[in-house]
């Protein structure tokens, strides 16, 4: 299994969306390469510092004057672990119980309903602007056309059509709550509009990832530089052709951590048995949206003692 092919797992183990036969492959990749289980510890290790930062002052300590207060006593980082699965389930609480809760769409991901046409190829130098393997832009649509290898690993395999583009996030930041999380929401359309039941089932991408640094320079490492994403969402979707269901909207979301500086916004198709044309597979209605929670609440956990 290439590194592009583990990335992809190891974003939908994070995700928990790996399917009993992905579970087995993905542990397997792990047990005869070294440097998978060091990807797969680092990613793990990152997210459960990124969400202790976001969670560690809602266990602040304080004492009772008559009561005698036991704290749960494992460290911030275990419990971090712990929250990370409850993580967006929770934000939706919060922002549906919460009239401080607020939801902005960005206007900093350009072109998301493709009424322009400049698509360029290879991944992105710069922001602002669509670019990645072999598509084309028709009647207010994104059109997949061909799977195509990264620019720094240019004999590697091609899987998947992949479309990118470059977002700023440094002008957010005036706008991210101090006191609370700030989620960063990915939306978009995909359509298969093959005849029903047609082979191979395709799958569908949105990805989003935030780092930290220059996104000039990104193009240079990319996809080896995943692992060093401050924070990442993923979602997906598998087809085999028009059905009732007709459009499929995904949706990928992650918090933005203090430090993102850019993200990358990903949509991709793949066809699942290769080779396979990828023919009357679009995408449209790319959306990015910021969204700031209020401060979670301290929930103070007791044990009373008897005198």
């Amino acid at each position: 299994m290439n590194t592009n092919d583990f990335v992809h797992l190891l974003m939908r183990f994070q995700d928990g969306a790996l399917t009993a036969d992905e579970l087995v492959m993905f542990e397997a990749a792990m047990r005869d390469d070294s440097e998978k289980r060091r990807m797969f510890a680092e990613t793990q290790l990152r997210s459960i510092a990124l969400h202790d930062r976001f969670r560690q002052e809602a266990f602040r300590v304080e004492s009772a004057p008559i009561r005698k207060t036991t704290w749960i006593t494992r460290s911030i980082p275990a419990m971090a672990a712990g929250l990370v699965i409850g993580l967006f389930s929770a934000s939706i609480v919060w922002a549906i119980s919460s009239p401080q809760a607020t939801t902005e769409r960005l206007s900093s991901l350009l072109n998301g309903s493709f009424d322009e046409d400049r698509l360029e190829r290879g991944f992105p130098r710069q922001t602002g602007f669509w670019s990645g393997d072999e598509a084309t832009i028709r009647d207010g649509q994104l059109h997949f056309i061909s799977p195509g290898s990264d620019s720094s690993d240019p004999t590697g395999r091609a899987i998947s059509c992949d479309v990118f583009q470059l977002v700023d996030l440094r002008p957010l930041r005036a706008n991210l709550s101090p006191d609370g999380d700030s989620l960063l929401e990915l939306s978009a359309e995909f359509l298969d509009a093959r005849p029903p039941n047609s082979k191979p089932s395709v799958s569908f991408f949105g990805q989003l990832y935030l780092f930290s640094g220059d996104p000039g320079s990104l193009h240079q490492t990319w996809p080896q530089s995943i692992p060093e994403a401050l924070a990442s969402g993923s979602a997906q979707v598998t087809t085999l052709g028009l059905d009732a269901k007709g459009k499929r909207t995904l949706t990928a979301k992650c918090l933005i951590p203090a430090l993102a500086d850019f993200a990358i916004i990903q949509i991709a198709a793949r066809p699942n048995l290769r080779p396979a044309k990828l023919e009357k597979l679009s995408a449209n209605n790319v959306k990015l949206t910021l969204k700031t929670q209020p401060h979670l609440p301290e929930r103070i956990v007791q044990r009373l003692h008897e005198n």
